[in-house]
């Protein structure tokens, strides 16, 4: 059960200035996530952008610059770009080549159908690693879930952000019942043949988008599968969650993680994440939608000035579990 630290004065809060922020359940925030843009060339059906009801403005490079010198000054070290379709910014090489002298750990969600001409751009520039989102291996399939027909670009972006070292390139498989629960197995020995590492991930249900919970698949029994067959296992401690070194039937192995964060307080426990919205507002959880954090204008704001440390730092307080034994159940 996860217990509240002490509650500190507002003015302590906001005074923490050049320090790790810290939530008042003892989770350090170390990790930001920028969603660049709400635009994006595929139409999955199930997307939740991450959990931002609809804008019609994007932060500017600027805006983007500011809260990056702010949030690394004060122990973010990881970050993770996000959209919509991050490589729609026409300015995205920029924006990498801005981050990464500043930040430990850089990488990017993409659909991956722009990889395959950006990757070696992206690893210039200083992007570490990639996650692509790629749902079935059929085509059929891939065109119901994503309305398009880029399967093959995307496989082909795949293998460019491999051989450029956008290492480790992560495979994100949203597991959908009627669609694509019976691919894991081929897309178990796709990310093997490609040196991936292959992500499963809970489909989620947001709370104010259409109801798809008939697509929704435990995972559980799936992850205590693998846990049994694994010839190596190990805990990650910064996303709460193992990776398991599967054998496959052609000798080869392949790492998966299952990502299962619904009901899961396993899941919040464990979040260290701060979201930024594209349109320039702070998000604490990715579930809600009523304590969002404005920023003031960020033409105007300094890294470090206290309109922006006030900001994060009612952020910060505002950050809660979702979920939680005694709540959402």
């Amino acid at each position: 059960m996860f217990q509240s630290k002490s509650k500190s004065s507002e003015h302590d809060v906001d005074n923490q200035t050049n320090q790790m922020y810290i939530d008042e359940y003892g989770r350090p925030v170390d990790y930001l996530r920028i969603s660049l843009t709400q635009r994006c060339n595929l139409s999955c059906f199930f997307c939740h952008h991450e959990g931002e009801i609809d804008s019609e403005t994007e932060m500017k490079y600027e805006g983007i610059e500011r809260i990056i010198l702010h949030s690394t000054k004060h122990g973010i070290h990881h970050l993770k770009l996000t959209g919509g379709e991050p490589l729609l910014r026409k300015d995205i090489r920029k924006i990498v080549k801005m981050i990464s002298p500043l930040i430990e750990d850089l990488s990017m969600t993409t659909n991956g159908v722009y990889l395959e001409d950006m990757a070696f751009d992206l690893k210039t520039a200083g992007l570490s690693r990639v996650n692509i989102s790629l749902h079935s291996l059929d085509n059929e399939t891939y065109r119901r879930i994503t309305g398009t027909d880029n399967l093959e670009r995307v496989k082909r972006g795949i293998k460019s952000a491999v051989e450029v070292g956008l290492n480790p390139v992560k495979l994100n498989m949203t597991i959908l019942r009627g669609y694509n629960e019976s691919e894991i197995r081929n897309m178990m020995e796709f990310a093997a043949e490609m040196g991936c590492v292959l992500q499963l991930i809970e489909l989620q249900q947001m709370h104010d988008s259409p109801d798809i919970t008939d697509l929704h698949v435990d995972l559980n029994s799936i992850e205590n599968k693998f846990a049994e067959i694994a010839i190596q296992r190990r805990y990650h401690q910064h996303n709460g969650r193992y990776q398991y070194l599967v054998p496959l039937d052609n000798g080869k192995e392949v790492a998966i993680e299952v990502v299962k964060s619904m009901h899961n307080p396993e899941f919040c426990r464990n979040c260290t994440r701060l979201r930024v919205t594209s349109d320039g507002k702070l998000k604490p959880c990715l579930l809600r939608n009523d304590n969002l954090v404005e920023i003031s204008d960020l033409k105007k704001v300094q890294p470090n000035s206290e309109p922006l440390d006030r900001a994060f730092s009612r952020a910060v307080k505002n950050r809660e579990p979702y979920w939680r034994e005694e709540h959402h159940e």
